[in-house]
């Protein structure tokens, strides 16, 4: 790997100058880079990677990372991530060991790592598409519009109904999104190079409802109904960022994307000691 592009969400003087010393180390050991900003505006919009990149360095924390293999996501380059948020479980690097891992990079020592997404659209109570097909990295949620108001739901997947009921909303997850919402919401961890689909409940008012383990190849449609005009509309989030609104009788599709993501790997670390070593922090 020799040409690096680098996103962030920061724009402040210490991150610019932060960036700025990565690119200088990157011409210094025979490679180059650039860097740009990741602006909430322009969460939805695709950025347009030229072809001579071979790699997405993001600076941030694992939002950063996801917002930015969203935004990427029909470049098909792998990312790696320098994490200087709060949580790092798909940020393998921070300031102390950037900079060996990227001489690593540049000789081509590393290994990739292949996960699923997730993709969604909403539709009407006749069928008809309100939005395009939306990939998530970690999650696709449904709440209520102000997050304070009970959501009424049921579930089919595959053409037959799973369940009904009333609560806060429901997670779908991918097993990279298994230690994100979804891990909040009391929902199993799962090795994230699995294949399969997390349903999670958010608070449903009903005795012993829990997560669900679904096949990857399963069609799951959610159904959102008002019982009176003074209830809000709910909303489908992708991986926290774009939303989407859900009036009564709309419908979330979810099914597994045929698109995949890839994260670089440099460390041995297994997925088990990885989990081990966040959860005891």
């Amino acid at each position: 790997m020799k040409n690096f592009l680098i996103l962030t969400k920061e724009d402040t003087d210490r991150m610019r100058s932060f960036l700025e010393e990565i690119i200088q180390f990157l011409v210094d050991n025979g490679a180059d880079g650039q860097y740009d900003v990741l602006k909430k505006e322009d969460a939805s919009k695709q950025i347009d990677v030229p072809e001579w990149y071979d790699c997405i360095l993001t600076v941030g924390g694992d939002g950063t990372m996801i917002r930015a293999a969203v935004r990427t996501i029909e470049s098909g380059l792998p990312l790696i991530g320098i994490n200087k948020g709060h949580l790092g479980y798909l940020c393998d690097l921070d300031e102390n060991t950037y900079q060996d891992a990227l001489k690593r990079l540049i000789n081509d020592d590393f290994d990739l790592e292949e996960r699923m997404l997730l993709e969604g659209r909403v539709v009407s109570a006749d069928g008809t598409p309100v939005s395009d097909e939306i990939v998530a990295i970690n999650d696709i949620v449904i709440s209520s519009h102000n997050g304070l108001q009970v959501v009424h739901l049921s579930v089919d997947v595959n053409g037959e109904e799973l369940t009904s009921f009333n609560g806060d909303g429901i997670i779908f997850a991918t097993p990279t999104g298994s230690t994100a919402y979804n891990l909040s919401a009391s929902g199993p961890i799962v090795d994230p190079q699995t294949s399969l689909i997390l349903m999670t409940p958010l608070n449903a008012h009903v005795v012993g409802m829990r997560s669900i383990v679904l096949d990857d190849t399963a069609q799951v449609r959610a159904h959102v109904k008002r019982r009176n005009q003074e209830e809000l509309n709910a909303v489908a989030a992708f991986d926290g960022t774009t939303a989407i609104t859900l009036h009564d009788g709309d419908s979330l599709e979810v099914q597994r994307s045929t698109r995949t993501v890839k994260f670089i790997r440099l460390s041995r670390i297994n997925f088990l000691d990885r989990i081990r070593s966040k959860l005891q922090r």
